[in-house]
């Protein structure tokens, strides 16, 4: 296997992962559309957003135009006309998408648009985010405060067809009835016989008039007639659209006390709207407000402020493992201390989950911002008693500051987000002040996934074969297929540059399977020379064990279709991927072994293997990793590992190979040790089957 991995390639790597994995915690999605081809990219955590794996669902306009909401389609292309007729750069909305299972989504798309130099658009790139739980809750609170704005005495809500939705103290008071006995009534049971036919044309006056006020007598439910002021509205949603009607009674002898009530309701409404159920913090809503009005303030006074965004390092274990009730403890208890270490001035609020925010204004310097940070680092750190249990938390911390880093809400909050993001990268319970390389890395994280899913289309993926030696008879025993990535515009690629890529998007299984059968195919076609290349050795991906149920069988097809004898291949997988979900692996490993088939641990002595899981693989070799070969000869722990492994392989009749080997002398040692069969730049680089034949098999072109 190549290894020739740079360490910061593997840094970088990682943070982008992060970055991506930051976009699908933030449930936010990428769309791109060139409207020059009518191409169309939809990522897949947007199809995942709608219930729909990654290949259920073509990359078309067609796909998102067929989930938008009808009533919120004509917009999006209206504000789409009308930015292109006033060239705008930035486009944001928000609309419907159905779900599978029939549901509506609320998103937020907000989008970049590019224009040539005619001014015509050509690109449209941004992202729509899930905003479905606080547009519902926006919603309801929405209608809620409509009705308490009008209340004075009694209300009632129905629905357009008069069935009573809502009934509140002021109603039982007045007409006697409890909310239990009115709800899903008829509201024409507090009118006279007489007075019913009138009712049917309530709808239409108010949708003419807005309004319609009426005197009248209504029965209460003991059947005495009350004179009634009552007074009717529209109850629309935020779109203007008409879902109901409230009611508006007045019975002047009442008519303090329920005021007093619903005022009380109306603050109660209020708190709850804006702020967290668990912890009693400020919220989302509340926060942003609080950010806005920080703004004012700072461009008054020239002073800037603070945005540190706060996110628990490994929550979700604690929720996994002990419950989510031991979960919300531990988010009360942190919500506590970190209001215990904040100024009155400054907010603190929950976002969601684990995700914590506090807006620190007027500091005097960024020592008292970094202080600030570490105290938030310590007082996580603190351990935490819950029933019996000992609980230890840490937390990354990014932090973006007004105006230096960004001058509005959105972008502070994302510039936070995304350096808390490059603390977890950095090892987690640390702190990281924005920088504006951070976004531009996942940007070409981004990019590159694109890249990735045209490669194999377009054909950018080639193979090299690099030797693997018995030397001994200083002769080929066999060949490990390398996959390298010819990109458009990057060059000649190592798999470290997208390997893990590849993995994170779930690609590596289409990969796997092109590689497979392009290498089986050259193998076979050299045996059926007359050429004797040996093993082939193909890395094996945990995802086509995990997630591929036809893996087998299309193993199977190829044995078959190239004429490819089992004992010709060998599948190597890693060490660190053999440990996740060990059983499954197990299995798999042992029907592909009843094929005939070899399995080799690669880079071993790098993971965690323990003896008694080894014993029960069905593996024939082990792969000393080429981390131990490098300082073999200076590094007496790298002879220590290498000595351990070999008497490991003897003890349990497995076959040994060294890679990475690149000098005589590492060669000779191996040799002196006991270790014969090795590969790596000392006997050949990773080649083209081409090159393998001239040198190897000793075919004349």
């Amino acid at each position: 296997m190549d290894m020739g991995i740079d360490m910061r390639g593997e840094e970088r790597d990682l943070l982008k992962e992060r970055i991506e994995l930051a976009l699908q915690g933030s449930k936010t999605s990428v769309l791109d559309w060139d409207f020059s081809s009518n191409a169309f990219y939809i990522s897949p955590s947007w199809k995942e957003m709608l219930g729909y794996r990654d290949e259920e669902l073509k990359n078309s306009t067609r796909t998102w135009k067929k989930r938008v909401h009808k009533d919120d389609l004509l917009s999006v292309l209206v504000l789409l006309r009308k930015s292109e007729r006033e060239k705008k750069s930035n486009f944001e909305i928000t609309h419907r998408l159905k779900h599978r299972d029939g549901h509506w989504v609320w998103v937020l798309g907000r989008a970049k648009i590019l224009y040539d130099k005619n001014g015509k658009k050509v690109r449209m790139i941004g992202t729509h985010t899930n905003i479905t739980e606080e547009k519902e809750l926006q919603l309801k609170y929405f209608y809620q405060s409509q009705m308490i704005e009008q209340i004075h005495d009694s209300v009632t809500t129905t629905d357009l067809k008069g069935k009573i939705v809502s009934w509140n103290k002021g109603s039982e008071k007045t007409f006697g009835y409890t909310a239990e006995e009115a709800v899903g009534q008829s509201i024409a049971m507090l009118y006279r016989e007489e007075d019913r036919a009138s009712l049917a044309s309530y709808n239409a006056i108010l949708i003419e008039n807005g309004i319609h006020n009426v005197d009248i007598e209504l029965v209460t439910k003991s059947k005495k007639l009350i004179p009634i002021s009552f007074s009717l509205t529209l109850l629309r949603d935020e779109n203007g659209n008409p879902i109901g009607v409230v009611g508006i009674n007045k019975d002047n002898t009442a008519r303090k006390k329920a005021e007093e009530a619903l005022l009380e309701q109306k603050e109660l409404l209020h708190y709850q709207a804006h702020h967290d159920a668990l912890t009693e913090l400020p919220n989302r809503i509340l926060f942003t407000q609080r950010m806005e009005k920080c703004i004012e303030r700072s461009n008054r006074s020239k002073i800037g402020f603070a945005l540190f965004f706060i996110d628990l390092d490994k929550f979700k274990d604690i929720n996994d493992s002990l419950g989510h009730e031991i979960g919300d403890k531990v988010l009360k208890i942190i919500a506590s201390r970190l209001n215990a270490i904040i100024r009155k001035e400054d907010t603190l609020a929950r976002l969601s989950g684990d995700e914590f925010t506090i807006i620190m204004g007027d500091f005097k310097e960024e020592k008292d911002i970094s202080n600030l940070a570490e105290k938030i680092l310590m007082i996580l750190a603190e351990p935490i008693h819950i029933d019996r249990e000992l609980l230890y938390v840490s937390g990354s911390i990014g932090i973006s500051i007004y105006p230096e880093h960004a001058v509005d809400a959105e972008y502070l909050l994302k510039y936070a987000d995304t350096a808390m993001y490059n603390a977890k990268g950095e090892g987690r319970n640390t702190y990281k002040f924005y920088a504006s390389w951070m976004t531009e890395l996942a940007w070409e994280h981004m990019s590159m996934k694109t890249s990735l899913r045209q490669a194999i289309d377009n054909e950018e993926f080639f193979i090299h074969y690099q030797p693997q030696i018995d030397t001994f008879s200083n002769t080929m025993v066999g060949l490990e297929a390398l996959i390298r990535w010819q990109h458009p515009t990057k060059g000649l690629l190592s798999p470290s540059s997208f390997i893990a890529l590849a993995e994170e998007t779930g690609l590596i299984v289409e990969i796997d399977r092109w590689m497979m059968k392009s290498a089986m195919k050259q193998i076979s076609h050299w045996y059926a020379m007359g050429l004797n290349p040996g093993i082939l050795a193909l890395n094996l991906s945990i995802k086509q064990l995990e997630g591929n149920a036809f893996f087998i069988e299309e193993l199977k097809d190829n044995l078959e279709t190239y004429s490819f004898k089992s004992e010709w291949l060998e599948l190597e997988i890693t060490e660190r991927q053999m440990m996740k979900k060990t059983e499954d692996v197990i299995a798999k490993l042992r029907e592909i072994n009843d094929l005939g088939i070899g399995i080799s641990i690669d880079d071993f002595g790098t993971g965690y293997s323990s003896l008694s899981i080894l014993k029960r693989l069905p593996i024939n070799r082990l792969k000393i990793d080429r981390s131990f070969i490098d300082d073999i000869l200076e590094d007496k722990d790298d002879v220590a590992i290498v000595k351990a492994i070999m008497a490991l392989g003897k003890s349990l009749k497995l076959d040994l190979i060294a890679e990475g080997v690149e000098t005589a002398e590492q060669r000779d040692f191996l040799i002196d040790k006991g270790c014969t069969h090795m590969q790596g730049h000392y006997f050949s680089h990773p080649v083209f089957a081409e090159e393998i034949e001239k040198k190897w098999l000793g075919v004349k072109h």
